[in-house]
C-alpha cells in the first residue's frame, strides 16, 4: 500500500511541475469518461428498441388518419362545408431491404448475383431495412355540403389531386345528404 501511495505522490509532483502533461492527462481522462458514458447510452437505447415494437400504423389506422386529415382540409375549403372522405389504398406498407450484389459481363453472357443483407440482433436475424414505403392511394370519394356546386367540386378535386398525386378520374366529389 505504501508503494502505491508513493507512486501517486511522485506522479502528482511530476504533474504539478509540468502543466502540459497535466492538461494531456485531464483530456485523456475526460475522453475515457465520455467513451464509457456513451457505451451505457447506446446499450440503454438498444434495450428500449428491443422491447418496443415498431410503431408503424396498420393499414386501417393509416387510412383512418388520412381520411380525418382530408376531411378537415376539405371542410376548410370555401363553400365545401361539412364533409366526409373515404380513401382506398392499393396495398399495405412496403418494406425495402438492403441488398449486396455483384455484376459481371463476359463477351457471351452476363451474370448478376444479389443477396439480402442480414443483421443479427440479440433476439433474431432480420434484413437491413432501407426504407418503408407508405401505401399508395388508389381513389378518394368526398361527400360535402357544397358538392352540388361545380366550382367547389373542381376546387376539391384539384386540391386532392395535388395532395395525393392522383388523376381526377380517381377522385369523386358529391353532395352530402
Amino acid at each position: 500500500m505504501r508503494k502505491f501511495t508513493k507512486e501517486i505522490e511522485r506522479i502528482s509532483v511530476l504533474l504539478k511541475s509540468d502543466r502540459k502533461k497535466l492538461i494531456i492527462l485531464i483530456v485523456a481522462l475526460l475522453g475515457i469518461i465520455l467513451i464509457v458514458i456513451s457505451s451505457f447510452e447506446d446499450k440503454a437505447v438498444s434495450d428500449v428498441e428491443a422491447i418496443q415494437p415498431q410503431s408503424d400504423f396498420s393499414e386501417s389506422e393509416y387510412t383512418a388518419a388520412l381520411e380525418k386529415r382530408l376531411e378537415e382540409t376539405v371542410s376548410s375549403l370555401y363553400g365545401a362545408g361539412r364533409s366526409r372522405v373515404m380513401v382506398t389504398l392499393e396495398c399495405d406498407y412496403e418494406t425495402v431491404y438492403a441488398r449486396d450484389g455483384s455484376y459481371s459481363k463476359d463477351e457471351a453472357s452476363s451474370d448478376e448475383k444479389s443477396e439480402y443483407i442480414i443483421i443479427d440482433s440479440e433476439q433474431q436475424e432480420d434484413g437491413l431495412v432501407l426504407k418503408t414505403v407508405t401505401p399508395r392511394v388508389r381513389g378518394v370519394a368526398v361527400l360535402c355540403e357544397g358538392g352540388n356546386d361545380p366550382y367547389v367540386c373542381e376546387q376539391v378535386s384539384q386540391m386532392l389531386s395535388a395532395l395525393l398525386d392522383l388523376g381526377s378520374n380517381r377522385i369523386s366529389v358529391s353532395k352530402i345528404q
